[in-house]
């Protein structure tokens, strides 16, 4: 039977002979497709081999070039060599790493920053600055990757299929997810805090702000049952901006990312913020106390036509056929209609004084029908009240939207509702029965901004220069 043999082996420039890896057959004759090229398996044992390899291999050079001592020179002799395990994001490797005897050049041992060590030690192990935690932050970086998009238990599973570890800890999930959070949080506060003070080209003349708020329920241990979840969109000339949440109760911390958010899509004091909210006066009030130039407040399409459906749905628009319905409540329906119709044309005052006759019709008519229609006319009462009180308060933010959407303006706040469901609703609340603690939900948002802003690649970047490799180039 013939068959064909490869056998892959890895060579160090510094070497003459090269160390096989693996080996591999597969069938000429009697071939299927299951034959066709390696398997995911026999990938993963490879990679595990290299990986095997290299480790160990850049143990010795490190060790090598650390052996003498720094300070006098002297050479610092082996006590005994002892195995560890590193985690990698190729899989587990195990190596085996030296502990030499301290010199006793120095009064008192000193640590690789030459301060002096927190306890007495006669051996240390030279390598273990290049691998503090046996763990490489390519792993860090799907831990807390999988752990902003996945509850933590599911992101654990998710980062075993992928490496092929052991099914890690949801505990290590967590903690990788809300330690890279809290570094996010201290970077996105320093730019926040700096925000406009420095002067840089290309700074844009109009941004503009989706900003909404929910709540979450809090875990046992908090001073409260539910605390609010502030998230946003900052876009700049129709593209994608920076977004930004915050969970903490302190308004000045919201601020903060708000400005970071803002600097980081190129805001300046003199530029023009267009704020869009559900008519919700802390949304704007806030996002003013960080840009004092604000356009004129728009109040949202959408949150003033689900009111103005909930009432026609009352009356039965949609769901009664006509021929069925009582001609009092076709007109009341017609009434409605006309209500959306002047809103829709910025004719707030009309609006205001039709919604006022609905409601006195719907009153006086009532005791005219049947139990059934009476209900119906009560409930309907009762929408219209919430609208005209809705559309009273927000008068002034009511404008022509025929006219804005025709001049390409933004009508709707369905970039702040996209926000909280991809920021908030799909990992933290939407279909699911979570408690969070405030710092825990604070730090999960910042990893998974940053994640939905193709940021968390970059911050990991920043943290070890030859993250990923130095061979791969990072914009």
């Amino acid at each position: 039977m013939r068959q064909m043999q490869w056998t892959v082996s890895l060579q160090r420039e510094s070497d003459v002979d090269g160390e096989p890896l693996a080996t591999f057959t597969r069938p000429v004759d009697g071939a299927t497709v299951a034959d066709f090229g390696l398997s995911l398996e026999e990938g993963r044992q490879l990679l595990q081999a290299l990986q095997q390899v290299v480790v160990q291999s850049q143990i010795h050079a490190y060790d090598h070039a650390r052996r003498h001592c720094r300070h006098c020179g002297a050479y610092r002799r082996i006590k005994d060599w002892r195995e560890r395990v590193v985690a990698t994001a190729l899989g587990e490797v195990r190596v085996r790493v030296p502990r030499v005897v301290s010199c006793l050049c120095t009064p008192e041992p000193l640590d690789d920053d030459d301060m002096p060590m927190y306890r007495l030690a006669f051996t240390e192990c030279p390598i273990q600055r290049l691998i503090p935690s046996r763990r490489t932050p390519e792993l860090s970086y799907l831990c807390a990757k999988h752990g902003a998009s996945h509850p933590y238990r599911v992101a654990a599973d998710i980062v075993s299929e992928i490496t092929g570890l052991r099914r890690p800890c949801h505990r290590t999930v967590r903690r990788d997810t809300l330690s890279c959070g809290q570094q996010l949080e201290d970077a996105q506060f320093m730019a926040g805090w700096y925000a406009g003070q420095t002067q840089r080209r290309g700074r844009a003349q109009r941004l503009r702000l989706a900003i909404d708020g929910t709540y979450l329920t809090a875990a046992p241990g908090e001073e409260v049952t539910k605390f609010e979840v502030v998230a946003g969109r900052v876009e700049r000339e129709g593209g994608m901006g920076r977004r930004f949440a915050c969970a903490l109760p302190r308004r000045s911390m919201t601020r903060t990312l708000v400005a970071a958010a803002l600097e980081q899509s190129g805001w300046a004091p003199q530029t023009e913020v267009e704020v869009m909210s559900d008519g919700a006066k802390g949304m704007r009030s806030l996002v003013a106390s960080v840009a004092p130039t604000l356009s004129k407040p728009t109040l949202d399409w959408f949150h003033l036509s689900m009111k103005i459906h909930a009432v026609r749905r009352s009356l039965g628009a949609y769901q009664m056929a006509p021929t069925r319905r009582p001609a009092f409540m076709a007109a009341s329906a017609r009434s409605a209609t006309k209500v959306r119709d002047h809103l829709w044309r910025g004719r707030t005052e009309e609006a205001i004084e039709l919604t006022r006759n609905l409601i006195a019709s719907l009153q006086a008519g009532a005791p005219a029908l049947s139990s059934f229609y009476a209900t119906v006319a009560e409930t309907a009462r009762g929408a219209a009240t919430r609208l005209l009180d809705y559309v009273k308060q927000n008068r002034a933010d009511i404008v022509d939207y025929n006219q804005a959407r025709r001049n390409g303006q933004r009508i709707s706040t369905a970039a702040a509702e996209s926000v909280m469901n991809h920021v908030i609703n799909r990992r933290m609340s939407k279909g699911q029965e979570m408690r969070w603690s405030i710092s825990g939900a604070q730090c999960l948002l910042q990893t998974r901004v940053a994640m939905l802003d193709d940021r968390l690649v970059r911050h990991f970047h920043a943290q070890f220069p030859h993250f990923r490799s130095p061979e791969v180039q990072h914009v």
